[in-house]
């Protein structure tokens, strides 16, 4: 979809009469920590590229709920009204139900209007492209903070991550929409590439303004001789600088067409971005299996918050295995102190390195001994590949991949031939995209894999290939490498059963968080077109592990709990077939932020506790609610048929209406007790059970 053609003179007429002044709408280097500087083809090389993926998206009220929409201050102005006035040059005065007398407005195409009335916003990109193009991965206080934002200067939000700099609203009068319209209709009979972008847009009015502001630099040569260049290009800088501030993405479409032309905005001046956001690769989300419903904070019939659903619905989801409970255990580890159904053979003294000592020479002690500690268990085992022999790459390190990779292949069927059925599952490598652990190409992993995939199924068709793991939160390699790599498993025509992850949030992150993670992982699959039947695995996950940013962050017992146990619902929501706690030990182990061993009390009793809640059950929907959907709601049909609810907060305590949900409680801790009258309960981070 490449516009190419000159507009009409209609358009050139229009947009010559009404050239932006430059402006950027920027902080002044006064107001910022940093500054760097850009031309504009290097603004344009700075912003992600990624095509534009929308599933998820339901409307615009998930950047602008319509309560929040339609609340109105003191002065008895709605959002809108407030944030007309924000973006008056000259502020009005305001009076009582939102009268607004005096005031001076300056509309994006540069009429200046001396009243409100009339004024039309419209966002830089439309929610839907937003969305489409990164806003996937923003919680909602943030896309709420990118839709009303009307200042160039940092606002105060919840929203981290995001550096709020750039102005996402625009002003229009109607007879400014009105002649784009008819511009825009006008021209498509005229070039049959305007129309294709007519169609693209579905007639969305954010979207084709986005197209007009295009054509704008793009096509109005008058106003280039006019206005000395810089002034035409106007439109389209602000769409980059907005963009890569608030870390969206644009189209490839889009940036190839800009790249076109881009010699007719270079210049020697430098565009200033202040605060420039980190750009990694973007990617839309993929819904969570089981798609969250909300309700707005309110009082409910036994006092407290209104929770979006008061009965049960059928199950949507299959019955939970115990597979979902999977532990990772280190060399030193003893037999865990809570009910497992898999156990990932890492960091235990099995990986190849530590087998086969020299070619075809092997040492299955510890193997042998770690498969029948899982017997006894009755747990799964999934076995990792990695840790190349010096044999077998001559020396040049364990991450770096074997000279040949039918000795990694070979070694693996060995592996299947002795211990058959008692090692079920196979990861190929250990979070492939990150240099420490595989120094190789994605294209040698991706043979690694086929080469893998052969021996095993050749060995045991019954054998679970899963991919090699990847580390999500190293945000640069995961959007990059592990790209790379699902393309080659794709050329490769998918030699997998199952994808993992490893979805470690940064140390100061919560299940929440990880989350955000999990989502983009899925969106990486999607994206890339992976065969939506395969199996999910997050073979390594904990919480406050350090970052080369950020230190460890202790956890207390309880608040481990908590995360576990959040963690292991939001597996069920999300789709993921086991999940693997990093790790079980001995004693505490100082790397990690949530500790699981025999001197955890409440972590191992909050395992326990929800292994029994959820073991056998199916998940029928999942809900929000509360101040900002800080509260959160499952609701299952247990292993015996009957309903129950998990609830739990993601912030401070809040006090619940769980009026005809049930009449007991029971806590992590794995006390219960019958709920007394009025029905409601105080809830925390710590899931709890409502039941009949």
């Amino acid at each position: 979809m490449f516009m190419r053609r000159a507009a009409t003179s209609a358009l050139s007429l229009l947009l010559l009469a009404s050239a932006l002044p430059l402006s950027i709408g920027l902080a002044t280097p006064a107001q910022a920590a940093t500054t760097t500087s850009y031309t504009f083809a290097q603004l344009v090389d700075a912003v992600p590229v990624a095509p534009p993926l929308y599933v998820g998206y339901r409307g615009p009220t998930q950047f602008i709920p319509a309560a929040t929409a339609l609340k109105k201050d003191s002065k008895g102005c709605n959002l809108r009204q407030r944030m007309i006035i924000s973006l008056a040059q000259v502020k009005p005065k305001v009076g009582a139900r939102c009268r607004m007398t005096g005031g001076t407005w300056v509309t994006a195409l540069g009429r200046t209007q001396k009243t409100a009335k009339g004024l039309n916003i419209a966002p830089i990109m439309s929610y839907k492209e937003a969305w489409g193009q990164g806003a996937y991965a923003w919680t909602p206080s943030q896309r709420l903070a990118w839709a009303t934002n009307t200042t160039t200067t940092p606002v105060k939000t919840r929203a981290k991550g995001v550096s709020p700099l750039q102005v996402t609203q625009k002003l229009y009068t109607s007879q400014e929409l009105n002649a784009l319209s008819l511009m825009i209709s006008d021209a498509a009979d005229e070039s049959s590439a305007l129309n294709e972008w007519i169609t693209y847009c579905n007639r969305d009015i954010g979207c084709l303004l986005r197209v007009a502001s295009v054509w704008q630099y793009a096509e109005t040569i008058g106003a280039f001789h006019l206005k000395g260049g810089l002034e035409a290009c106007n439109g389209v800088v602000a769409r980059l600088t907005n963009v890569a501030a608030w870390g969206l993405s644009l189209s490839p479409e889009e940036i190839a067409d800009i790249k076109l032309r881009a010699d007719r905005c270079q210049s020697n001046t430098l565009y200033t971005v202040e605060d420039f956001a980190k750009l990694n690769g973007i990617f839309v989300a993929v819904q969570p299996a089981v798609v969250p419903e909300s309700s707005s904070a309110g009082s409910g019939a036994g006092g407290g918050v209104t929770l979006p659903f008061d009965s049960y619905a059928a199950p949507v989801t299959e019955p939970v295995r115990s597979a979902l409970f999977g532990l990772t255990a280190p060399v030193d580890w003893v037999s865990p102190q809570v009910p497992t159904g898999s156990l990932r053979m890492w960091d235990v003294g099995v990986s190849w390195k530590e087998i086969e000592t020299s070619k075809g020479v092997y040492d299955w002690s510890k193997l042998s001994a770690a498969v029948q500690r899982a017997s006894t268990l009755s747990a799964d085992v999934l076995y990792v590949l990695g840790n190349t022999p010096a044999w077998a790459n001559d020396g040049k390190g364990d991450n770096a991949p074997p000279s040949n990779l039918d000795d990694a292949a070979e070694f693996l069927k060995a592996v299947c031939t002795k211990y058959g059925g008692e090692i079920g599952s196979y990861e190929v490598w250990n979070e492939g995209n990150i240099p420490r652990y595989w120094s190789g190409t994605q294209q040698q992993l991706a043979d690694l894999t086929a080469k893998a995939h052969a021996a095993l199924k050749g060995c045991s068709g019954s054998t679970q290939v899963v991919a090699a793991s990847t580390g999500v939160r190293a945000s640069g390699t995961f959007a990059n490498q592990y790209t790379q790599y699902l393309s080659a498993l794709k050329e490769r025509n998918w030699p997998v059963d199952a994808f993992s992850v490893h979805s470690y949030p940064l140390p100061s992150g919560t299940p929440t968080t990880r989350l955000d993670l999990v989502a983009q992982f899925k969106t990486m699959l999607a994206v890339n077109g992976a065969p939506a039947d395969r199996g999910i695995l997050d073979t390594e996950l904990n919480y406050g592990l350090a970052s080369s940013s950020e230190g460890r962050v202790p956890l207390s017992d309880a608040t481990t709990a908590a995360y576990i146990s959040q963690s292991f619902i939001q597996s069920v929501q999300y789709g993921i077939d086991s999940t693997y706690w990093y790790l079980w030990s001995g004693s505490d182990y100082d790397l990690l932020g949530g500790q699981l061993n025999p001197g955890t009390p409440a972590a191992k009793q909050g395992w326990s506790t929800t292994y029994s809640w959820l073991l056998g059950s199916r998940m029928q929907r999942c809900g929000t609610a509360g101040p900002s959907g800080s509260v959160q709601i499952c609701q299952l049909t247990g292993a015996d048929g009957k309903n129950f609810s998990l609830l739990w907060t993601t912030s401070a305590t809040a006090k619940v209406d769980v009026t005809g949900l049930g009449s007991n409680i029971c806590r992590l801790d794995g006390g219960c007790a019958v709920i007394a009258s009025p029905t409601s309960v105080d809830v925390t981070e710590s899931p709890i059970r409502i039941a009949g």
